[in-house]
């Protein structure tokens, strides 16, 4: 079609959200500081979702920056109690006269998922 530009060619869609008044005014007074619309910004940061897929962390960050120091909380917690299990292991293995358990036999989860990974690959095969 003549005089038909590119970015006319695109299909849009309408989207409709639910946002707290004075967030959406707030917000609404800062990007028309900055030279941008509602309809920008969203655009924008659909296209930081799209870029940043493969890191999850980076779009947590922005949408829910408290919920990354819950998320980093979690993990930490996690993470002792599997070192805690390990030691318990450990520990356990020394009571019951159980030989060769000390932590270098223990698979690292590396270890473990690379098995994992292998056990996959055969099966598929």
């Amino acid at each position: 079609m003549p005089g038909t530009t590119a970015a006319s060619q695109v299909r849009q869609t309408q989207m409709n959200t639910r946002i707290d008044m004075a967030l959406k005014e707030a917000g609404d007074a800062v990007l028309a500081r900055l030279g941008y619309s509602p309809s920008a910004a969203v655009r924008g940061f659909w296209q930081f979702v799209v870029d940043h897929q493969d890191d999850a962390a980076s779009v947590r960050k922005v949408i829910a920056p408290d919920a990354v120091t819950a998320l980093s909380d979690e993990a930490a917690r996690k993470a002792s109690a599997i070192t805690s299990l390990r030691s318990l292991y450990v520990q356990t293995a020394r009571e019951l006269g159980i030989s060769g358990n000390d932590r270098a036999d223990i698979p690292s989860w590396d270890d473990l998922r690379e098995d994992w990974y292998d056990e996959r690959l055969e099966s598929e095969v």
